[in-house]
């Protein structure tokens, strides 16, 4: 029996022996997982800040427009709910834009995206990861990620598209090998790449089959 066996086969877009990509609402999807199956959730929701028009012009570029109003609202309180009820850990960016859907956070993540570097841009200097984890100091990490200077050069596929490095990190410091990660808005799959990467299984869901595409090219890729 494969450990994919205990997850539903309907909308699943593309699979790895250590994957699985479905296209679909991820709230239906979810509801078909079963409760406290996934040992880590590691997410970037929609803030319901409008990066879909394009974030704020700075220097000679402007800014791509996305397609569809994806970041036009945060996702309603139940999403939040079955995440919770799936995941031993869970780790959610943009937990402090989304307090009144999530309980207090004991434990924060701080990502630093300047470092020691002075920059002088609209740009934010840190993110924060909401987790559910108890009675645990805050954990930072450093890296560098500011307009068109950060410290890797991937490709951007998406516009709120976290450094893969980061991710990675993260992966490594809250799971374990062959445990089980769910990112449940995948976007442009860098989740599903880390785990890959890392050799742990995974599931992303993402609803854009455009997205989904490019996140199947961006795992065959690292395979």
């Amino acid at each position: 029996m494969s450990w994919k066996d205990n997850f539903p086969k309907e909308s699943r877009y593309f699979e790895t022996d250590n994957g699985i990509l479905y296209c679909g609402d991820c709230l239906e999807i979810m509801k078909r997982i079963p409760e406290n199956s996934i040992d880590l959730v590691l997410t970037d929701p929609p803030y319901g800040l409008n990066q879909h028009k394009g974030s704020k012009n700075f220097g000679i570029v402007k800014q791509k427009k996305y397609k569809g109003d994806w970041d036009k609202n945060t996702p309603s309180k139940e999403y939040f709910d079955i995440i919770l009820s799936l995941g031993r850990v869970c780790i959610i960016f943009g937990g402090n834009l989304l307090t009144n859907k999530l309980p207090i956070g004991e434990h924060w993540i701080v990502w630093d995206k300047v470092g020691e570097i002075k920059f002088k841009n609209p740009f934010s200097q840190c993110e924060l990861l909401w987790t559910n984890i108890k009675k645990k100091p805050i954990k930072k990490y450093t890296v560098i990620q500011q307009g068109f200077i950060k410290q890797s050069r991937e490709k951007r596929c998406h516009p709120t598209q976290k450094p893969l490095l980061l991710i990675e990190k993260i992966i490594k410091d809250y799971s374990g090998k062959n445990n089980i990660v769910l990112d449940p808005f995948l976007g442009s799959g860098t989740t599903a790449v880390a785990a890959e990467k890392l050799n742990r299984r995974w599931i992303g869901i993402e609803i854009n089959s455009e997205y989904c595409e490019i996140a199947k090219q961006r795992i065959l890729k690292e395979l």
